[in-house]
C-alpha cells in the first residue's frame, strides 16, 4: 500500500477549513495530520471540528513536526512566499494558495529555495484538475473550434469594505492579485505556452489604493488573451474561446458548483 502524504495546514483560513481540508480528507493518498494558528484556541477548535489529530499555536511548531511531509499554505497573499520558503527550508513540500507570490523576484527566490532544498512546490489553482477545464482543453486540442486564436475572460465581484483583506494593498489586496491571476493561468493552460508581451490599463481606488479594475492583453504565439477583472463591479464571470471555425463559452469558469 502506498504511504499517505501527511499534510500540515498553516492557519485556519476559511478556504482551508471549508474547501481544501475536507477535500484532502477524502483523498486516498493524503492525510491532514496537523493544523496551526497564531491562536492555539483557534487551532484547537479547527482540529476538533475537522477531526485533525494535532494542532499548534504557531506556524513554527508545525514546521518543526517531523511527522509532516507537506504543508498547505492559505495565508494572506503577502505571506505566501515567506512561509512557503520557511516550509521548504524545513524540508516540507508546499501547496500554496494563489497568488504564489506578489513579485517576480519573490517567485524566483522561491524557485531557488525549492531547488536548494530538494522539495516540490505548487500553486493551488484548480484549473488542471477541474473537469470543465480539462474538457475545454481537450476540445481545443481536438480542433473542435479550429485553431484557438482569442480568449476573452471576465471576472468581477463587489467588495468596497476598506477593512477587508482583499482591499488592503500591504497584504496583497486588489483585483489583479486576487482574481486577475485566474485569466492568466487559463490562457497559459489553453494556449499551452507563455505570453510574449503584456499590456494593461488599471484603475485604482482613490482611498484604498488597490487596483479595482484592470483590463489586460496578453500576446501569445498562437493568438491573444484579453480580460477584465474588478473588485467593485457587479458579480460576474465568463470565458469565451474563439477559434477559426467555432467557439466555446464557459458560463461559470472559476468557481463552478460541484454538479
Amino acid at each position: 500500500m502506498m504511504k499517505k502524504l501527511r499534510i500540515g495546514v498553516l492557519s485556519t483560513a476559511k478556504i482551508g477549513l471549508e474547501k481544501v481540508i475536507p477535500a484532502m480528507q477524502q483523498g486516498q493518498l493524503t492525510e491532514v495530520t496537523a493544523i496551526s494558528s497564531r491562536s492555539v484556541d483557534k487551532a484547537r477548535a479547527a482540529a476538533e471540528a475537522l477531526g485533525i489529530n494535532k494542532h499548534y499555536g504557531s506556524y513554527e511548531e508545525l514546521l518543526a513536526d517531523p511527522e509532516i511531509d507537506a504543508v498547505y499554505n492559505p495565508l494572506p497573499n503577502y505571506l505566501h512566499c515567506p512561509w512557503s520558503k520557511k516550509a521548504m527550508q524545513a524540508g516540507k513540500h508546499v501547496l500554496c494558495e494563489k497568488p504564489l507570490g506578489l513579485t517576480g523576484e519573490e517567485i524566483e527566490d522561491l524557485i531557488a529555495t525549492r531547488d536548494e532544498c530538494g522539495v516540490m512546490a505548487a500553486e493551488a489553482f484548480m484549473v488542471k484538475s477541474c473537469p470543465q477545464w480539462i474538457d475545454a482543453r481537450e476540445r481545443v486540442r481536438g480542433a473542435e473550434i479550429g485553431d484557438l486564436r482569442a480568449i476573452q475572460a471576465f471576472f468581477s465581484y463587489d467588495n468596497r469594505d476598506p477593512g477587508n483583506i482583499r482591499n488592503i494593498v500591504e497584504t496583497g489586496g486588489g483585483a489583479m492579485w486576487d482574481i486577475g491571476c485566474y485569466p492568466v493561468v487559463i490562457s497559459r493552460y489553453l494556449f499551452e505556452s507563455e505570453p510574449l508581451r503584456a499590456a494593461a490599463t488599471i484603475d485604482f481606488d482613490p482611498s484604498m489604493k488597490t487596483d479595482r479594475l484592470a483590463s489586460v492583453v496578453l500576446e501569445f504565439n498562437q493568438g491573444q488573451a484579453t480580460f477584465s477583472v474588478s473588485t467593485q463591479l457587479v458579480p460576474y464571470q465568463r470565458v469565451h474561446l474563439l477559434g477559426t471555425t467555432g467557439h466555446l463559452e464557459l458560463v461559470i469558469p472559476f468557481n463552478a458548483p460541484n454538479d
